[in-house]
């Protein structure tokens, strides 16, 4: 492995694209660009990934005739696991999943979180490599020649906010990340059959989603970064194949294609949080009406006199004159944390009074308390979350068409707010980021469900559709791509469309070195031998 990444690095600066000699400096840099396109799958436990992956390698190579490879990071994981035994007890299966996991963890303890995606970019780069065209010049030197290849590569499945980050820095507008999600009763189904017990698929399902080392599972970080979000349930198995032709329509622009009512709604909630200057986190959200119109957006800020929420007034108005939120109240310090410390240290000190703690044990104590379900305590903060402000201002100004509609959060519900979603008569919630402090099904299970099915109750459910993060970069048409002169549709062949965004292959080379320069010392291995 280290021989072929010092190769593969020599021949980065040796290179030559080619390029015909054109009339401007842009179209010269154009010919540059390649047609090559990376798909990443990022999915929770359970989720049916390999359906995803081999939807994507038959639409790619028999619609649009790439060349498709299929790159696990699993497999990268056992070819360097080392001989070091793992521990894990129980069912086959469990202990082939516990094992990975463990493996990996390793393998980022000992290299960094992104090593499985540089093995990734080292195996793309050589794949490039062996593809060249050795062309000898007239003094008998030779060197490689590269051109744009209608290669696609899919990589699956990344667990960590890391890898993801390192594949977007190399790759950026070539790669598209594509999240993957059922809902657990789905998972937990599918685990099932593949003979894991119930109580190995609540200890496999935690660990993968919310595991607390920098260098372990984190995928419920790393889903929320997805470009298009793919919601596989009892309903869409069956529309698989066509919810993935329409986001590959939109990559290349081989067909106009407008965003559904869902994926404006999502949008418009993501375009709301960037008001919020709440100092946890900024989380939109919008509401719909039966018909799909937006209603009201909102935002998580705090409150002010006479109506709605504290702003910035204009763009002079940067030191916040009469703006109370919490960047400018306190000495800037959120109330929610501080009203946390004075219980958390009061409930100590009592415990050190009635002695039932010792005083040697008082750090360790505090700790624990702080770790606890204390610690998640939301009740004390100034701030009116996004679901409660758009609930407000949605009933000021519609009255009752709110009433059997939809609302959409970037972030799930917590259980403060699942009472005035259904006291306010929405139907259905979608959200992005999971909120692991929610208690919204635990209190409220008799009218709030996570069950697609569930007709007579609230349903939260996973967002599906295109990323508010891509929305204008993939709905925006680029000119002249609709019409021919003379006013007819342009309806391009699917099998010589390129993608709508591209990068050069000069500049690809650059960094695809760069960020597997670490790995020429190492003796990692990408294949079998």
């Amino acid at each position: 492995m280290a021989d072929t990444a010092k190769k593969l690095d020599s021949v980065f600066s040796k290179t030559l694209i080619v390029s015909k000699e054109k009339e401007s400096s842009r179209e010269r840099i154009r010919a540059t660009h390649t047609s090559e396109i990376v798909f990443a799958l990022c999915g929770y436990i359970g989720s049916n990934i390999k359906s995803v992956s081999d939807s994507l390698k038959y639409i790619m190579e028999n619609d649009y005739g790439y060349r498709c490879e299929v790159i696990k990071l699993s497999k990268f994981i056992t070819l360097n696991r080392g001989d070091n035994a793992n521990n894990a007890i129980g069912s086959s299966e469990y202990v082939r999943i516990k094992n990975l996991i463990e493996d990996g963890n390793k393998l980022r303890s000992k290299y960094g979180n992104e090593i499985l995606a540089e093995l990734a970019i080292q195996k793309i780069g050589l794949d490039r490599l062996s593809d060249a065209e050795k062309i000898q010049e007239e003094d008998g030197k030779e060197h490689l020649q590269f051109r744009s290849q209608k290669k696609c590569f899919i990589i699956e499945s990344i667990k960590n906010p890391s890898e993801l980050e390192v594949l977007k820095e190399v790759y950026r507008n070539l790669i598209y990340t594509i999240g993957v999600f059922s809902p657990y009763k789905i998972r937990h189904e599918n685990l099932l059959q593949r003979e894991i017990t119930e109580l190995e698929i609540v200890e496999l399902v935690e660990q993968d989603n919310h595991e607390e080392k920098t260098n372990g599972q984190g995928v419920r970080k790393t889903f929320t970064k997805s470009d298009y979000f793919l919601r596989i349930d009892s309903f869409s198995q069956a529309f698989l194949s066509a919810k993935l032709k329409r986001f590959i329509h939109l990559i290349f622009e081989t067909e106009i294609i407008t965003p559904t009512k869902d994926e404006t709604a999502m949008y418009m909630a993501s375009s709301a949080s960037v008001n919020s200057a709440c100092l946890s986190r900024q989380v939109g959200a919008s509401i719909v009406d039966e018909s799909g119109n937006v209603i009201s957006v909102g935002w998580n800020d705090v409150p002010c006199f006479e109506g709605n929420l504290y702003t910035q007034k204009n763009s002079v108005d940067i030191q916040g004159e009469n703006d109370y939120r919490c960047l400018n109240f306190q000495n800037g310090k959120c109330m929610n944390d501080i009203q946390k410390d004075r219980i958390s240290k009061k409930l100590l000190n009592e415990l050190l009074s009635q002695e039932c703690i010792k005083e040697e044990d008082k750090e360790k104590v505090l700790k624990i308390i702080e770790q606890s379900r204390l610690g998640g305590l939301i009740e004390f903060s100034r701030a009116i979350h996004a679901e409660m402000h758009a609930i407000i201002i949605g009933s000021q100004k519609t009255g009752d068409k709110m009433i059997r509609g939809k609302l959409f959060c970037t972030t799930y519900p917590c259980h403060n707010c699942a009472r005035h979603i259904v006291l306010a008569g929405i139907t259905e919630v979608y959200f992005i980021e999971p909120y692991k402090k929610s208690l919204a099904t635990l209190l409220h299970s008799d009218s709030i469900s996570e069950d697609e099915n569930d007709k007579k109750k609230v349903r939260i459910l996973m967002y599906d559709g295109v990323s508010p993060n891509r929305y204008k970069h993939l709905f925006r048409m680029n000119e002249n791509k609709r019409k021919d002169l003379t006013g007819n549709i342009i309806r391009p062949k699917l099998k010589e469309a390129n993608p709508k965004y591209t990068e050069t292959l000069e500049a690809l080379y650059t960094l695809e070195s760069t960020a597997t320069k670490n790995l020429k010392d190492l003796n990692l291995k990408i294949k079998e031998i």
